[in-house]
């Protein structure tokens, strides 16, 4: 690939996004569309599972007489966070580090000893969430998904922060603060709490710091919802899409992956007009290699490329 191809792709702008070959052939290009995923159905257990939330009062509070409606709020608060648990919908992406001078036009360099700043070259996202490297990762413009999406979802994104885990304790909402309600009132208190539960959706603990994510939410509501075919039958109400059209960037495919998917995802190439990229692994690294060129170069050859 050529050197400029890297410098382009270089930057705030672009975002990347791991899944399974036959999942990007069959649905997010097909489609051209990515499917949101309710945060509780996270295998990581610091976002999936719920507080046994309470409500808590120290020091004088504990002796004050309280009335019917602050337990009624007590438990209105509790009932808000654990709606905007379930609610909360989200999409994974990785991002480029930013920050080197690669791609200044001043800066002579190559691709190779700069792997790392990008988000496509990740092991453990290749591993986990790429089919254990035979899958996929597609390349996205923010921008244009935040334009043609965030009006009809009412998105939230954000950079994800990567906590101990003692920091992510003191960042999700864990209990409900009598002393704080007596203090501020039920509606000071709503919109703090709800400011500081859908903070805790954008953390993670520091082990995950290497996926460097840039994370796009919303909250579930059934008029955002598309119709999905299943076993023959139309679902109506369940499944949330972010749309991607014309936001594509590139394509990147494992060296792994089927000649089938191979040809399936260089005809999604063509006909969406961005560069796809062979992850050709090796002992050492990987070769990233324009898989559109080498299939014409064989062609002109009179080649046949096979393999299972």
């Amino acid at each position: 690939m050529s050197i400029n191809f890297f410098k382009k792709i270089y930057n705030e702008d672009v975002l990347y996004h791991y899944t399974k070959a036959s999942t990007a052939i069959d649905f997010i290009l097909f489609n051209e569309q990515l499917k949101f995923s309710g945060r509780t159905n996270s295998i990581d257990p610091t976002e999936s599972r719920k507080a046994n939330r309470r409500i808590v009062s120290t020091g004088h509070y504990v002796d004050l007489n309280k009335c019917k409606d602050f337990y009624n709020e007590s438990n209105q608060l509790n009932d808000l966070v654990s709606n905007l648990e379930n609610a909360f919908n989200q999409i994974s992406f990785c991002k480029n580090y930013i920050g080197h001078e690669f791609a200044s036009e001043y800066y002579y360099s190559q691709f190779e000893g700069h792997e790392e700043i990008f988000g496509f070259t990740k092991p453990r996202m290749w591993e986990r969430y790429a089919d254990n490297y035979y899958g996929v990762c597609l390349a996205f413009s923010k921008k244009k998904i935040l334009a043609i999406n965030e009006f009809k979802h009412k998105l939230i994104y954000k950079d994800v922060e990567y906590l101990k885990y003692s920091e992510l304790g003191c960042r999700k909402v864990d209990y409900i603060s009598g002393n704080y309600l007596l203090d501020v009132g039920y509606d000071k208190y709503k919109e703090d709490i709800e400011k500081i539960a859908e903070s805790s959706f954008f953390c993670k603990h520091i082990d995950y710091d290497g996926e460097n994510e840039f994370r796009i939410g919303t909250y579930y509501k059934e008029g955002r919802c598309v119709a999905e075919e299943i076993k023959g039958e139309f679902q109506f109400g369940k499944t949330m899409m972010l749309d991607t059209k014309e936001c594509l960037e590139a394509i990147f495919i494992s060296s792994y992956a089927n000649m089938k998917q191979k040809n399936d995802l260089l005809d999604y190439a063509e006909k969406l007009n961005v560069p796809i990229i062979e992850m050709v692994w090796k002992h050492d690294s990987f070769e990233p290699i324009d898989y559109k060129q080498q299939v014409d170069f064989y062609k002109n050859l009179d080649i046949t490329i096979s393999g299972t």
